[in-house]
């Protein structure tokens, strides 16, 4: 019952965060909800959708909402819901007449369509079922893994923001070289695969393989860090370290969640 109540804390928290590192709240906040929704109902599906589950999967997708309001709701206009809404009612009221060969191909081509996926329906949802929403360990490895990699991009972020902020000063006041900049700006898709490879290491219990990886991203690296100031080698360290203990943080819980000692 704990590991079960775990693994779905892990999978809202998914839900929620993916969205959060991504910044989709305030600059595409239906995007966020939308994910939030699907990724929730996801993750209550092995339970069978009942009123619990479903309620659940409501309160975190009601909290993304409210989350992305309070974030920016100047952004919230729907010019594009009264265009589209234009378009809707002209073709209701006066709708084009298909000719007969432009009807004809139609009615064949949803009958194309929808034939092999009438046909595969049974086999694809039992094969879905038995492979994923039916084995929890999928979906809390998963979640575990989305939180790692996407959803601590904001916490990382602010840890490291005020290096950013002075670097990028001294690259305006010409003190930098425009190459910090790039280094900079490739340190979040850096962090990405940095945290995926090691997330994929330490829940499968092998701290070692881990260390590899921090260490062939430091000699990779290293050329760009000698060539600057110590404020980039700090900021590669900050971030390198935050990168490395949230891997190993998530990746602990997320064993703890599948009953498993965390390290």
């Amino acid at each position: 019952m704990i590991v079960e109540a775990a693994g779905t804390l892990i999978g809202f928290t998914a839900a929620f965060s993916v969205p959060t590192g991504f910044g989709w709240h305030s600059k595409r906040p239906w995007h966020a909800i939308a994910f939030t929704l699907i990724y929730g109902v996801f993750v209550v599906a092995p339970s069978g959708i009942t009123l619990k589950e479903a309620v659940a999967a409501a309160c975190i997708t009601t909290t993304s909402a409210c989350f992305a309001l309070l974030r920016k709701p100047a952004s919230w206009k729907f010019p594009h819901f009264g265009l589209a809404w234009q378009k809707i009612k002209s073709k209701l009221i006066d709708p084009p007449q298909p000719t007969k060969v432009e009807y004809t191909a139609a009615t064949a081509g949803i009958i194309s369509i929808l034939l092999p996926i009438f046909l595969g329906l049974d086999a694809g949802v039992s094969l879905v079922r038995r492979g994923i929403t039916e084995d929890d360990r999928f979906i809390v490895v998963t979640s575990g893994l989305l939180i790692a990699v996407f959803g601590c991009q904001q916490l990382i972020g602010t840890i490291v923001r005020p290096l950013v902020k002075k670097i990028l000063e001294r690259i305006e006041n010409g003190d930098f070289d425009e190459n910090v900049g790039s280094f900079i700006k490739a340190g979040p898709h850096v962090g990405w695969i940095e945290r995926f490879i090691l997330f994929s290491f330490l829940i499968s219990g092998n701290p070692a393989a881990a260390a590899l990886v921090v260490t062939a991203k430091s000699l990779a690296r290293f050329p760009e860090i000698q060539q600057a100031e110590k404020l980039v080698g700090d900021y590669y360290l900050v971030g390198t370290l935050t990168s490395v203990a949230v891997a190993l943080a998530t990746s602990s819980i997320t064993r703890l969640a599948l009953g498993m000692p965390p390290l």
